[in-house]
């Protein structure tokens, strides 16, 4: 749980990291930050859930001549998937750009004949 995480982390940085994650994804919110957040506090919450929890909460930001630029999470995974019929979908090449469609690169198991 994450009071014994608070206990166990030394350091002001890393109990803040940890306060504003736990609020972020007890909250059920967006999460504004470009922070790739691949140090060590975050490699102990596991490989699975934390960077799929990312991919759909992280907003990014950055400032044009216009002003603030906000990059929301794309509305669906981008990374390769399996479908339950043993298919894999992989993402194409993209630009930066979410709100673009991408095209999918759809592999599937030849079917064995007797």
């Amino acid at each position: 749980p994450i009071e014994d995480l608070l206990r166990s982390t030394d350091g002001i940085e890393a109990k803040v990291q940890l306060y504003w994650l736990y609020a972020a994804v007890s909250c059920k919110c967006l999460l504004v930050t470009n922070d790739e957040m691949r140090d060590h506090l975050f490699q102990l919450l596991g490989n699975s859930f934390f960077p799929r929890w990312k991919e759909k909460h992280q907003v990014r930001l950055s400032m044009t001549r216009t002003g603030l630029v906000l990059r929301m999470p794309p509305p669906y995974s981008i990374v390769i998937q399996e479908s339950e019929s043993g298919s894999w979908h992989v993402p194409s090449i993209a630009d930066d750009d979410l709100l673009n469609p991408r095209q999918w690169l759809c592999a599937c198991r030849s079917k064995k004949t007797p």
